[in-house]
């Protein structure tokens, strides 16, 4: 296989992989060939071709996957970073399932951060669940609403119901605003392992605060996404 004269190897290396995932060679969900395989196919060194398939990662086109191999990322959605939608209204017309893994549900709860939002005197119920997309992991969300405010939403979110569509089946209040803050860090270990991502995967952590027409909150949320699957779009 020949190369071009001047530009480094390893970056004619990335662009011929890149090529490939573009033209769908190397789709989606695909692992790359064994290492030595892909080696002898690319005539290139180990070290070259690590460095390349490194900034790919970096890039969110390919994700290691500790003890599994290195694997074709799925294209970035966008979402709207000020919608008020749910993900399953989000994605109601566009074919794709949208399903809430329920993980863990409680009540009674004396969480600090949440009980400074939803109030000293609410009744707190969490629920954590990862929110998948097409079967595959999307966002690891943490829950929490007031038991005394919303006493019939718990039963059926907590069976893998959708929060948004289930205030709306209820009656309940009716969203009209919401305060986000959104950082970027790490996943922890208990997180990787819901969102099948490495340690290197950097991902979103946002807090979200649901409010309805006279300002009270709803339910507040924390949500952990990896980068490499959304792009936020803020529209002003």
């Amino acid at each position: 296989m020949e190369y071009e004269k001047g530009a480094p190897l390893y970056t004619q290396v990335k662009q011929r992989l890149a090529e490939r995932i573009d033209v769908g060679d190397l789709a989606e969900g695909d692992f790359l060939p064994a290492e030595p395989e892909l080696c002898a196919e690319l005539s290139v060194s180990r070290i070259t071709l690590r460095r390349a398939v490194k900034e790919l990662c970096d890039e969110g086109l390919l994700i290691r996957q500790q003890g599994r191999g290195t694997v074709v990322a799925r294209k970035k959605m966008q979402q709207a970073l000020v919608s008020l939608s749910g993900f399953s209204d989000i994605h109601a017309e566009d074919d794709r399932k949208i399903e809430h893994v329920v993980l863990a549900a409680d009540r009674d709860l004396a969480d600090p951060a949440a009980k400074a939002v939803l109030g000293q005197d609410a009744r707190l119920a969490r629920i954590l669940r990862l929110i998948t997309l097409d079967s595959r992991p999307l966002t690891l969300e943490t829950l929490f609403i007031d038991i005394y405010r919303l006493p019939d939403v718990l039963k059926p979110v907590a069976a893998g119901a959708s929060f948004f569509q289930t205030l709306r089946r209820l009656g309940g209040p009716k969203p009209a605003a919401a305060a986000r803050t959104l950082n970027v860090g790490f996943a922890s270990a208990a997180e990787r392992r819901h969102l099948a991502v490495g340690p290197t995967q950097p991902v979103y952590r946002m807090d979200k605060t649901l409010f309805d027409a006279d300002e009270r909150p709803i339910a507040w949320s924390r949500l952990v996404t990896p980068t490499h699957l959304v792009t936020y779009a803020l529209r002003s």
